[in-house]
């Protein structure tokens, strides 16, 4: 076993990380990192924007499903979560509008807008820039996302210091300006601490780049440029930033000063530059910050004149007066800035960021600062609303770009938020199976808007109107409708599915801007699990918390809505998520009492559809009992269509059976014909025919099944018993329901006319 107390483990540790430290290049001479940049000028040259348009693809993107609604490409970014910060589910649209303003701003050269984020509470915009956030973190430690600063370095020798104009020229700095911008063995950037009088760290984070003046800076970058693109400087277009002055109005003094100390000599004053490489961090407020909804300066300035640092440095920087600037824009520069529910302030408090972002720079006592970096804030809808009825909204519009981040409308994406208050959740108190899944479903069904009949042709009005919200649920998640629609009107109802998806995507009233947020759910889920009359979290649990919930219609603006049709009908919602358990879980102990095999009434319709294909074809079918081939049976027609409720017009009715798979084989030409999917409808009226047969032994079995839970076998017989006990386990094993929660759902089956 390795001692880790060990001098040798200790010297291994170092050894690597210093392996890793040199190899990262994270202290450079200004000759080194200009060597960098002409090796990959487009990596060094870009600004904020351009670095995280560059952080989105470096994650790159994943093709979504064929059916799936708004967006046919998710970016990556938004699947890196952490513990504190999960990955986004879905928010696709919200995220591809965000890639498009970056995207934008980069292809412009400036960063004149604000990009807010707005929605209903709970919709993850913090979430989304948090992430965002955390890309940068992950990127800028890789070697593509790479960036640096620079700091002023001092040696204590004082005879290799400039001197006044007028003195006497310190030996060694006449010599004539070499190929190179610097000369290393001159450079002060790798002397060691000890012999360092003075390290001024740049508080703006600028790129080393513009410490080039202007004349060579824009030359030598078009013609790096030219170099990696393999074409004429004359055909490169400069990247606008590159033309600003860039340095902060200190390090333009220092530049100035030691410029003139040295006669003009660049590569003495460059011998000073220490370029080092940083990486983002939200918790250290480096390149990332985030301000909150209170009354703060977001940038300061105070002078320097006791600090010791500074009365090291030589002569010729005597005469400036020092500032430390600090506060949230000035820790942002080279990264992100969040305004966290901006509108809650005061407008007086943010006008200033109309010219801050429009000049891309920040007024302090010492000068104006010029800025590098992209200004994100959030808001939710009410205060939107508010904020555009004022006079001063006109002012702002133009400089924001507005985006959306909705409640999610899918069950299937909203249940994958709760997974990890899931796992912390079964540490305490077991979780039946449903009952997520129908929580979440009763949340997106407070989501969901009535579709606008004007918005569709004619033709299609009648049967938009008849959309109810568990119809457009299930629309969207591109399940059946049947049996509420015919296989024609379901295939109509798909034809406009992305149209009803994105209707009101434009309108003040989206949809997903009301309805239960994941928060209201979490209390619900929370509140089920702090419930000592259901010992452990099942699908009643929930309903009951749900019926409480609903009662108190104050808490929640969702919870006040007048109904539209069955829309925005909140106990409704409950009703129809009590009836999916219902069909759901009786079908599953059905199957678990072993009375029913799953594929048993598939194999009934695929029969009977099988028969009536070659009765249309007038063709024979294979009868595997006589081992021949056998004209189609009237009789099995016959029974089959008495149990789905064929009218007297036979023929028609087989015709549309033909139709039905046709139009399916068109729209799946790839896949093999599943009748049970084509024909969903029918398959639920013969388990409903079976089940209605078999009523009675079902309900005797039910007694059978809650005596042997109630420890009241005396009554049982043995064979019962083991009936019992089986059921349980098949319960368990093909299910996942635990002894008592099937129990305790069994005896709200049984309850139930």
């Amino acid at each position: 076993m390795q001692d880790f107390s060990s001098p040798e483990f200790i010297r291994g540790i170092s050894d690597q990380f210093q392996q890793s430290y040199l190899a990262s290049k994270v202290i450079l001479t200004f000759d080194q990192y200009i060597a960098l940049v002409q090796k990959s000028p487009t990596h060094y040259v870009r600004n904020s924007s351009h670095y995280l348009v560059d952080m989105f693809n470096y994650f790159g993107r994943k093709r979504l499903t064929a059916d799936y609604l708004g967006e046919k490409n998710r970016l990556l970014i938004f699947d890196q979560g952490t513990h504190k910060c999960p990955a986004i589910i879905g928010g696709e649209t919200c995220q591809k509008e965000i890639y498009h303003i970056l995207n934008n701003f980069a292809r412009s050269g400036y960063n004149t807008k604000l990009i807010m984020l707005h929605g209903p509470n709970g919709s993850a915009k913090t979430s989304t820039i948090n992430t965002i956030a955390n890309g940068m973190e992950k990127y800028s430690n890789s070697e593509d996302g790479a960036i640096y600063r620079f700091n002023w370095i001092f040696p204590q020798d004082k005879t290799l210091l400039p001197s006044r104009r007028g003195e006497t020229a310190p030996i060694g700095f006449g010599a004539p300006v070499n190929s190179s911008l610097t000369s290393n063995h001159e450079s002060y950037a790798l002397l060691e601490e000890t012999k360092i009088a003075a390290k001024l760290i740049s508080d703006f984070k600028e790129n080393p780049l513009f410490l080039l003046p202007l004349a060579y800076r824009e030359r030598f970058v078009r013609s790096w440029l030219a170099l990696e693109k393999n074409c004429s400087p004359d055909e490169i277009v400069v990247p606008p930033h590159i033309y600003a002055a860039g340095l902060s109005k200190q390090n333009q003094l220092i530049f100035n000063n030691l410029l003139n100390g040295y006669n003009g000599n660049l590569a003495s004053v460059f011998n000073h530059v220490q370029v080092e490489r940083f990486t983002f961090s939200k918790q250290y407020r480096l390149g990332i910050s985030t301000i909150e909804p209170q009354m703060a300066i977001d940038a300061r300035e105070k002078q320097l004149t006791m600090d010791q640092n500074y009365a090291n440095l030589p002569a010729i920087l005597q005469t400036i007066n020092f500032y430390h600037a600090s506060g949230e824009i000035v820790e942002a520069n080279r990264g992100i800035l969040e305004f966290s529910d901006l509108l809650k302030r005061p407008v007086e408090a943010f006008k200033y960021l109309l010219t801050t972002i429009e000049q891309e720079g920040i007024n302090l006592p010492s000068g104006t600062a010029a800025l590098d970096l992209v200004f994100f804030a959030t808001s939710n809808d009410k205060h939107l609303d508010a904020f555009k009825t004022i006079p001063d909204f006109s002012s702002f519009k133009d400089r924001i770009e507005l985006v959306t981040a909705p409640f999610l409308l899918l069950p299937s994406q909203e249940i994958k938020i709760y997974q990890q208050d899931l796992s912390d959740i079964q540490k305490i108190k077991k979780i039946a199976p449903q009952s997520l899944e129908l929580l979440s479903t009763w949340a997106v069904l407070t989501r969901l808007k009535q579709p606008d009949g004007e918005n569709y042709p004619a033709k299609l009005r009648p049967l938009i109107s008849r959309l109810d919200p568990l119809s457009k649920l299930r629309l969207y998640e591109g399940e059946k409708l049947q049996p509420r629609f015919t296989t024609e009107e379901e295939n109509a109802l798909r034809e406009v599915r992305q149209a009803l998806w994105s209707e009101s995507h434009n309108s003040v009233v989206y949809e997903g801007r009301f309805g239960a947020s994941p928060r209201v759910v979490r209390a619900v889920l929370y509140r089920a699990t702090q419930n000592q009359n259901y010992a452990t979290i099942t699908p009643m649990s929930i309903f009951a918390e749900l019926k409480i919930l609903v009662k108190n219609r104050s808490i929640y603006e969702f919870l006040q809505f007048e109904p539209r049709g069955q829309f925005h009908d909140i106990n409704l919602f409950i009703a129809n998520i009590e009836q999916q358990f219902r069909k759901t879980f009786t079908e599953q102990t059905i199957q678990a009492m072993s009375m029913a095999d799953p594929n048993e009434y598939q194999g009934l319709l695929k029969r009977y559809i099988d028969q009536v294909v070659a009765e249309i074809k007038r063709e024979k079918i294979w009868d595997a009992a006589t081992n021949n081939y056998q004209a189609p049976s009237e009789a099995i027609m016959t029974e089959m269509e008495r149990i789905l409720q064929v009218g007297e017009n036979k023929t028609l009715y087989r015709q549309s059976l033909l139709s039905r798979i046709a139009a399916s084989k068109l729209e799946n030409p790839d896949r093999l014909i599943d009748v049970g999917e084509v024909f969903q409808d029918y398959l639920s009226l013969i388990k409903e025919h079976f089940f209605a047969l078999k009523k009675t032994v079902i309900e005797r079995n039910y007694k059978i099944i809650l005596a042997y839970a109630n420890k009241d076998v005396k009554a049982l017989a043995p064979e019962e018993i083991a009936f019992a006990q089986q059921t349980f386990a098949n319960l368990e094993q093909d299910y996942g329901y635990d002894f008592v929660s099937a129990f305790h759902c069994l005896q709200y089956i049984s309850s139930v006319p």
